[in-house]
């Protein structure tokens, strides 16, 4: 494990700590943040935990208030959550110092999200999942923007972050949903497939799920076509609650994506109890698959065993055609990044 010269630890408080390193660059942050990642997931395996702790990355100077700073590192926390298990998040947005959430804050923050709620301010993009062959099912998934009053665009992983922290995030679901059930309408694609990301919070949320039914079943010839993604990690917090959450999805006819897929530490028994629909790599085997014969090795086990329990297998961050073609040839049922489309407005 590498030393770090001048660097100091500190307790904030039960849980939390601080941790200082001058005179390193960003990119040696991440380096380090790696290496501690590595260490949190064999003790966790050691000790079988589901997960130990996430890490949040800031530049400092003197020229910022300490304030301002441990309010960026606990956004940064909050990013690194939403993730995947031990993970860490390095905050480099500026976009987000320069609009008016740069104070930081938590009530700044509540303060942003009930008026986007309270407004229902959020853009939907959509971008493209392309079907590898004739037989595989595929759908375009839907992203969404958040804006102030002014018009004025919110960095979106912040937004969300910072939801979940303040308990919001089912309330954005909620309102997300309704606008894709808005734009279906208005829109009369009933004959499209659409997949909305929902978070774990609202996944184990027993008044999310017991209104996310009686939508579905309100609007039953639309809930057929929704593609429900959930993220790996956030299924494995609750097994049980999971298996619920997927249960009364497929009972009101839509599907399941298991999203960020390969990234924790799962059993494939653990998908055959849960029976989705399909599953998305994580976008860390797609980058490069062509020089990776491991990662190839590993999606072509992923796809041979999904096809056996009927799941399909999806890649995300496709970026070239090499990377396309590759993915193709292992047999994955579609795939999603930039070279096939950008996220984009209707």
């Amino acid at each position: 494990m590498h030393t770090y010269n001048g660097a100091s630890i500190y307790r904030l408080n039960g849980s939390d700590f601080g941790i200082i390193v001058p005179n390193i660059t960003i990119k040696e942050a991440d380096v380090m943040a790696q290496n501690i990642h590595s260490r949190l997931n064999e003790y966790m395996r050691a000790s079988e935990l589901s997960a130990i702790g996430s890490m949040g990355i800031v530049s400092y100077g003197k020229d910022k208030p300490l304030g301002e700073l441990l309010a960026a590192a606990d956004t940064a926390i909050s990013l690194a959550q939403t993730k995947h298990v031990n993970a860490w998040h390095i905050q480099k947005d500026s976009n987000l110092q320069q609009n008016s959430t740069s104070a930081f804050g938590n009530q700044n923050w509540r303060n942003i999200i009930d008026d986007v709620i309270k407004q229902s301010s959020v853009t939907l993009l959509f971008q493209p999942i392309n079907a590898a062959n004739r037989s595989s099912k595929a759908y375009t998934e839907v992203y969404s923007r958040f804006k102030l009053e002014d018009g004025q665009v919110l960095p979106t992983a912040s937004f969300l972050a910072m939801a979940e922290k303040l308990n919001r995030v089912v309330d954005i679901d909620r309102m997300i949903i309704e606008k894709v059930f808005d734009v279906i309408k208005t829109k009369n694609m009933a004959d499209k497939f659409f997949g909305i990301n929902i978070s774990p919070t609202s996944a184990h949320d027993d008044q999310f799920m017991i209104w996310l039914e009686r939508r579905l079943l309100k609007e039953a010839n639309l809930a057929t076509k929704l593609i429900f993604e959930i993220s790996e990690y956030g299924l494995q917090q609750n097994v049980n609650s999971s298996r619920r959450f997927i249960d009364m999805l497929h009972r009101a006819g839509s599907r399941v994506t298991v999203e960020k897929f390969g990234v924790g530490i799962t059993s494939f028994k653990f998908f055959q109890e849960l029976k989705p629909d399909f599953i998305k790599l994580d976008g860390s085997y797609t980058r490069d698959i062509a020089d990776q014969k491991n990662n190839q090795y590993f999606i072509r086990m992923i796809v041979d065993l999904s096809h056996r329990i009927g799941v399909n297998v999806l890649a995300e961050c496709v970026e070239t055609q090499e990377e396309k073609h590759v993915l193709e040839k292992l047999f994955v049922d579609g795939c999603q990044g930039y070279y096939i489309g950008k996220p984009a407005a209707l």
